[in-house]
């Protein structure tokens, strides 16, 4: 009896045994079983998204070469040749065939539709350069300077009212995406300077004002400054050849940042042919003016995400040793005193020196907005402090003394102005620093010779009119009467492709040419003197030659009233179809 109940013991335990032995082989092949369904779920999942992004990769690649987008392995060069590639037809092709396999995942697994607009972040090219611009494109390929030419969009642009202001800018949706921006990807320094600069007509003082301002910072200054010029310019040429030059002439500083070049698209100007006429400016100083603003308030609106302060600066000025420390403390002893102030004065020039906090800029931008077409930019910052601080009586003495108290004024200007010639053509501007020395009183030039060259006007000294035609010196005469003529004769036809008569110098401001035409005398035809030019309000007559009255026989400078003033022409120049200005 014991044996059978050891035996079925032994029996039941074996049972047992086998029984366990085979719910833990069952319970490890489901285990295995679940694991391997996971397993080819997320292999098939891996498998169709990697299908899916590479053909939305193939997709973006073809977009490129048709020029809404460029791969990031390309070169600026190669994004812009590509750009404007052949292959448009084929690559159409195979964007229908990916577009066809991207609906099919869509569909299939369920993903967000995908669109191929311009992207978000990077702006498209122009649809046309000049075939000056993409020679200089491909010769520039490998620096620094071409990646300017794929800007990012500027968040900030996107300021209160500033399209309902502008109305202008809703004709074009990339009118606030700048042509051209070379970064160095500073955010938030101590110190944003602002440089607005254009083309100018005699000449350009923009290196002058980077050696200074570079030479003036210490090497723990630059760390917190960022410099950015702004070019006002729509020819991307002399974009691209400005921010070369800058490039090698400050390699460190553009490496590092430290200098940014920005300019604005052609679409974020508006006509300005179209300006309503205010205090009494003409029509080519009230357009100069504008500009000057819009340039300004892009720059103020671009630097307010860029730093903590902002100082006004121009392209043509000087700067004192160490002026950086200098502001910074006068800045924080003026923000203890006076925590309330607008801005404050580092200089008492123009729109030069001036020091905003950059969370204040947003009021004075928008201010400027509205008044852009009224008034010049310093004109402009007085009007602002005004309507912030005075009554209805903005000529009392009690404004003046509320506009002190924000406009707090250092005790030495630490910036001079150099320029002499303005950046509007014509224009003579006499604030001049010391230490360069005397000004150029005029510009000669190797005219065509002359076989007579007489004039009414009585000439001062020996200071002829004959020597200023040579180049040798510049023709300064006494107060021109209504009538009185200088006139040029050549003893042969002469074919004139353009002339250039500038009268007063920096010396003289006032000694120019006022109601004067230019006038010629056919080659052939009637003995009658034809009207070309007129002298500007700066004393300046330039300009083409149409070729009806292009072969001529002499030209003349003749005035139509009496004038205050004595007269200097200190530039002749008559240019040939065969040459080039110099």
């Amino acid at each position: 009896m014991i044996d059978i109940r050891r035996r079925l013991k032994y029996l039941v335990c074996a049972v047992v045994r086998i029984c366990g032995g085979w719910c833990l082989n069952q319970r490890i092949r489901l285990c295995v079983f679940v694991m391997s369904l996971m397993c080819a779920f997320f292999t098939i999942l891996v498998l169709a998204s990697a299908s899916y992004y590479v053909c939305k990769r193939s997709l973006r690649e073809c977009a490129a070469t048709l020029g809404v987008h460029s791969p990031p392995d390309y070169s600026p060069s190669q994004r812009i040749v590509h750009a404007h590639s052949a292959q448009n037809e084929s690559m159409a092709k195979k964007i229908t065939s990916l577009e066809e396999k991207l609906n099919n995942f869509e569909v299939r697994y369920r993903v967000k539709p995908v669109t191929y607009n311009f992207p978000k972040e990077t702006a498209p090219y122009p649809p046309g350069y000049s075939e000056e611009a993409m020679n200089m494109i491909h010769n520039l390929t490998g620096t620094r300077v071409l990646n300017g030419l794929q800007p990012r969009y500027i968040h900030r642009m996107q300021l209160p009212f500033l399209v309902q202001i502008l109305t202008h800018l809703l004709n074009d949706p990339f009118s606030l995406w700048p042509l051209y921006h070379l970064s160095g990807a500073r955010h938030y320094m101590d110190f944003v300077i602002g440089i607005p600069t254009v083309k100018r007509d005699k000449q350009t003082y923009l290196f002058t004002t980077l050696t200074y301002l570079i030479k003036a910072l210490s090497a723990e200054d630059k760390r917190s400054v960022v410099i950015v010029i702004l070019v006002g310019e729509p020819d991307v040429t002399y974009i691209l050849k400005l921010a070369r030059q800058i490039e090698i002439m400050f390699p460190r500083e553009i490496s590092d940042g430290v200098i940014e070049i920005l300019a604005p698209s052609p679409a974020y100007y508006p006509e300005l042919e179209d300006l309503c006429p205010t205090l009494g400016d003409s029509p080519k100083r009230a357009m100069w003016r504008t500009k000057q603003n819009l340039d300004n308030i892009y720059l103020m609106a671009y630097a307010i995400s860029k730093g903590v302060y902002y100082l006004m600066l121009e392209d043509d000025v000087t700067t004192k040793k160490d002026f950086l420390p200098e502001m910074k403390g006068y800045i924080k002893t003026t923000t203890e005193k006076t925590p309330h102030w607008i801005f404050i004065e580092f200089c008492q020039v123009g729109a030069i020196g001036k020091v905003f906090r950059t969370r204040d800029l947003l009021p004075f931008v928008t201010y400027s907005q509205i008044f852009y077409s009224n008034m010049p930019i310093d004109w402009l910052l007085e009007s602002y402090l005004a309507d912030r601080v005075c009554s209805i009586d903005k000529k009392s003495k009690s404004c003046a003394e509320s506009k002190l108290r924000v406009r707090p004024r250092y005790k030495v200007s630490l910036f001079q102005h150099i320029g002499v010639y303005s950046s509007l053509q014509g224009k003579i501007q006499k604030v001049q620093d010391p230490q360069f020395g005397k000004v150029q009183s005029y510009f000669p030039h190797q005219n065509p010779p002359a076989q007579k060259i007489t004039t009414t006007i009585e000439d001062y000294y020996q200071h002829s009119i004959q020597n200023a035609y040579e180049g040798i010196d510049f023709f300064w005469g006494k107060k021109p009467k209504k009538g009185d003529t200088l006139e040029f004769w050549y003893g042969r036809p002469l074919q004139i492709k353009r002339v250039t008569f500038r009268s007063g110098n920096a010396e003289h401001i006032t000694d120019q040419f006022y109601n004067t035409v230019v006038e010629v005398l056919p080659a052939f035809g009637d003995n009658n003197f034809t009207t070309i030019l007129h002298f500007d309000e700066f004393g300046l007559a330039d300009g083409d030659v149409e070729e009806e009255f292009s072969l001529v026989k002499a030209i003349r400078l003749r005035v139509n009233a009496d004038s205050k003033y004595w007269v200097i022409l200190s530039e002749i120049y008559i240019q040939t179809p065969d040459e080039k200005k110099t």
